[in-house]
């Protein structure tokens, strides 16, 4: 399974998972906000468009705050949670 890197120089921790279909994306989610201290910063990075909506709100139901999604390029997306 994925695990989300830290990115030093941005203080954030990046979980790329680009390439996979739902549930995955929810699932690995959930597994690297278990992981990281309270008050941390992950970005998902995905191409699969239904888990624009299902990884935020599967953020929200673990305890984090979503802080966006965005659009990197054509199909790519980032989603910003504090968890």
């Amino acid at each position: 399974m994925a695990q989300a890197v830290y990115d030093e120089s941005r203080k954030v921790h990046v979980l790329d998972l680009r390439g996979y279909v739902c549930p995955y994306p929810q699932l690995a989610t959930v597994r690297a906000m278990k992981s990281l201290p309270k008050g941390s910063v992950l970005e998902v990075i995905t191409d699969n468009p239904p888990s624009c909506e299902n990884v935020p709100a599967v953020a929200r139901r673990e305890g984090g705050v979503v802080e966006g999604v965005y659009e990197l390029e054509p199909g790519v997306w980032k989603i910003v949670t504090r968890v």
